[in-house]
């Protein structure tokens, strides 16, 4: 029997996977939250998602409040927010476990999957036995994935959900054969903290790589955005280029959307200016290039 923690989109991807392999019994997530300009409550994806496979959804802010009529064989966490305590990791019968996307002990924290693809560093899923502290746990298994830097985070998203079930699916068999090799976090700790609001702002003087790999990795959400002539765009997908132009200079053809960056220049391929809806950048040349090349 298995507890699942999870308030997040990529952790309710991950459930979806899971429950094709396992069966969950419970989903602990947070309460409905007000969202959007209006502040109207909308319940986390996983509830709504959780619910129509016909698992038990418990909504709390704080995890240790709660007291369950039997102990689950496992508790899985992954994309939960919220740190357990002593409590919740002695309540299942044989280990908690976590689920979480990065090479331990490489990008502990908020934003592994993000920070990893800015860095243009490796991307992979690694399943721990849980303690009571964030992401130091044991490794059970772990696992590397192939991405490019054209790949977006949305991209990578179903990739890592399906790696994390296979993962989970194999660890919960290493314990109940009683064939768990625990394997200590080896090398360097490195931290990745939740992406800020002003992290958002591209800046053209950097590096164009890095500024492609920006875009990708804040693709859907939160999403990469900058002002050009007093336009407001958010960049939802964009590859390398070659061209030589000054930063922040732009090229504009038929179908292509280039600014310059230091040492190259970035190709958007996907661009919502504000009050608008995403579009190719095909699209968005035919109704603003005006106002770019102003």
């Amino acid at each position: 029997m298995i507890y699942y923690f999870s308030s997040g989109e990529f952790g309710s991807l991950v459930f979806l996977e899971i429950s094709k392999l396992i069966e969950i019994k419970k989903v602990i997530t947070i309460p409905n939250r007000p969202k959007g300009r209006g502040q109207k409550f909308q319940e986390p994806l996983i509830k709504s998602i959780a619910l129509k496979k016909n698992v038990e959804v418990i909504q709390t802010e704080n995890p240790e409040d709660l007291e369950f009529n039997e102990r689950p064989d496992f508790i899985v966490v992954c994309d939960y927010g919220k740190i357990l305590k002593e409590k919740m990791l002695k309540l299942p019968k044989i280990a908690p476990l976590n689920i979480h996307p990065s090479l331990l002990p490489k990008y502990r924290g908020a934003a592994p999957i993000e920070r990893a693809m800015m860095e243009g560093d490796e991307i992979g899923i690694s399943t721990i036995l849980m303690n009571e502290k964030v992401d130091e746990g044991k490794i059970i298994r772990q696992e590397k994935v192939d991405y490019s830097i054209e790949m977006t985070k949305g991209d990578l998203y179903p990739i890592l959900a399906k790696l994390s079930a296979k993962l989970l699916k194999l660890s919960i068999e290493d314990f109940m054969n009683n064939n768990v090799n625990l394997m200590d976090q080896i090398g360097k700790p490195t931290y990745a903290k939740k992406i800020k609001k002003e992290e958002l702002f591209l800046d053209f003087n950097e590096n164009y790589l890095k500024i492609v790999r920006k875009i990708n990795a804040l693709s859907p959400k939160p999403t990469a955005r900058t002002v050009i002539k007093n336009l407001y765009l958010k960049f939802y997908r964009a590859i390398p280029c070659e061209m030589n132009l000054k930063p922040y200079e732009i090229y504009i053809n038929k179908e292509e959307f280039i600014i310059g960056a230091l040492d190259g220049s970035v190709k958007i391929l996907e661009v919502q200016p504000e009050n608008s809806k995403i579009m190719k950048a095909k699209d968005f040349i035919n109704g603003y290039s005006k106002l770019i090349l102003a």
